[in-house]
């Protein structure tokens, strides 16, 4: 079981020394610093030894024991992942153990330009006059070689500050995690041949989320080049038949990260996962149990082993494991399920909303269509009876105004023989010198003409513009006396004619 955590400020000046020559040496967080230091005894060189090549047999206990002394319990060494996958000594804390699991962080690579590496606390203080003078040289410099630019290349120096500070001392250029993937891929095959391993070709933290999101096992492998074991471990373990096939197996659900330490992601994520030895492989997966959300380590492989054992391990670790998985697995589908249905019955019903409302709009245009075709009929008709009502009031009027018959004894009298439309016979004497329109009038006026005299006065209407409706024709030859031509009737008719009245039908060429 993890021993508590303990604060910087409860312990001793010799403890926080210690503490900060361990941290300085391996960069490790301050937490793990203190649970590690308080195993080893507070020794920084044993504390060291175990960051770097694994926690094996303890020596203090070591030598307690050489001493018949009993160890402390604080120095007991138990391998909890191996007890989960392989067993362990029933004790009162089991159930509790298995039921806990290392988290996996997300880590987000940062670049190596934008990394601040502070110093432990008393390299600080004793660097800080110098780092002060050191400042105040590369001012003094920076504007002296700002006031005359020709020394620095005079004497073949750049100024301080400049781009040669921040070249890569490692040989090894800092790419984004997609390339650093794809690097490495090509790397391995350089060095070790072709090979089927399915390298995601990603960050950590793209195969993270893939991983929770398909409720898949992540394998992470982490190689360091100046460890010794790497390429044997890599040639006869990671590339072996064995493992190649069991990595590339669909039902073991398996998302393959594999890191070069030399990279700046892969660093991170060896800090992240509590990398203390190389070659290190730690299987990822979704722990339910813990949170929803929850990403936690199964299962540690450090140091070499043969492939035998190398799959056997992470087999029994995905075998205890799948069963949750499983279920986890069981319940997205079915709520996939549920919310597929849910969806294909909000878009059935919102078709079927479409449809009423289509209906009710076409109801509605056909309804508004009916409406105004009733009010443009209704329009019209009342147009039609003004218009009806407002001509025969004009017709009234004009035939008050008709000039009278002349005589039979009046001379310039021109002695018209009209046809009227119903096939009667009418005869008329007019003035010769009257207006063709006069003649027009007295066709259209005939119903009213001798009307009594008495009767009221029909003024003019208002806003009408009279039309006749008919046209007065000769035969033999065809003439047509319209009254748009003007004249007189002595003028176009002579002394006497014989006229057809003419109805003019709509749409009818004049």
């Amino acid at each position: 079981m993890a021993a508590p955590e303990t604060s910087i400020g409860q312990l001793s000046e010799e403890q926080q020394l210690a503490l900060e020559q361990y941290t300085s040496v391996t960069a490790q967080d301050v937490p793990s610093a203190t649970a590690l230091l308080q195993r080893s005894q507070w020794n920084v060189q044993i504390a060291i030894a175990k960051f770097f090549d694994g926690e094996g047999p303890d020596p203090v206990a070591e030598a307690l024991a050489a001493q018949n002394v009993p160890a402390p319990r604080a120095s007991r060494q138990e391998n909890l992942q191996e007890s989960l996958l392989f067993g362990s000594p029933p004790n009162s804390n089991s159930s509790r153990i298995r039921n806990v699991r290392d988290e996996a962080p997300r880590v987000v690579p940062q670049p190596e330009d934008q990394i601040v590496r502070r110093p432990p606390f008393v390299l600080f203080i004793l660097l800080t006059p110098i780092s002060l003078l050191y400042k105040l040289f590369s001012t003094a410099f920076g504007l002296f070689s700002y006031i005359f630019p020709f020394l620095p290349r005079l004497l073949g120096h750049s100024p301080p500050g400049g781009s040669s500070r921040r070249s890569n001392t490692t040989g090894r250029k800092s790419l984004r995690p997609r390339d650093a993937a794809a690097r490495l891929k090509r790397e391995f095959e350089e060095e070790y041949g072709e090979n089927n391993l399915p390298f995601f070709e990603g960050g950590y933290a793209q195969a993270l989320d893939l991983a929770k999101k398909d409720l898949k096992f992540l394998l992470v492998i982490l190689t360091s080049a100046e460890h010794d074991d790497t390429p044997s471990f890599i040639r006869e373990t990671v590339l072996s038949p064995e493992v190649q096939s069991f990595v590339n197996n669909p039902s073991n659900e398996i998302i393959l990260w594999v890191g070069d330490v030399r990279d700046s992601e892969a660093y991170q994520v060896s800090t992240a996962l509590r990398c203390n030895k190389f070659p290190f492989t730690a299987l990822v997966a979704h722990t339910p149990h813990q949170s929803s959300t929850s990403m936690s380590i199964l299962a540690r492989l450090t140091g070499p082993m043969p492939a035998a054992t190398y799959v056997a391990k992470i087999q029994a670790a995905i075998t205890s494991h799948s069963d949750q998985l499983r279920t986890v697995r069981e319940t997205r589908n079915a709520q996939n399920f549920e919310r597929t249905l849910r969806q294909e019955q909000d878009s059935a019903y919102e078709r079927s909303l479409a449809q009423d409302r289509e209906r009710a709009r076409l109801r509605r245009e056909a309804e508004s269509a009916a409406a105004e075709q009733a009010r443009r009929e209704k329009e019209q008709a009342e147009a039609a009876a003004s218009l009806a009502a407002k001509k025969a009031q004009w017709r009234q009027w004009r035939a008050k105004r008709l000039a009278p018959e002349p005589s039979p004894d009046a001379k310039d009298v021109v002695r018209i023989a009209l046809k009227m439309p119903e096939a009667a016979r009418i005869t008329r004497r007019f003035p010769a010198n009257a207006a063709i329109e006069e003649l027009y009038a007295f066709v259209d006026c005939y119903d009213f003409v001798g009307g009594s005299d008495t009767a009221e006065e029909v003024s003019k209407p208002d806003s009408y513009e009279h039309e006749f409706d008919f046209r007065l024709v000769s035969t033999l030859p065809r003439v047509v006396y319209d009254p748009e031509s003007g004249g007189t009737i002595g003028e176009r008719v002579g002394r006497n004619g014989n006229l057809i009245v003419e109805s003019i039908t709509d749409g009818e060429d004049e």
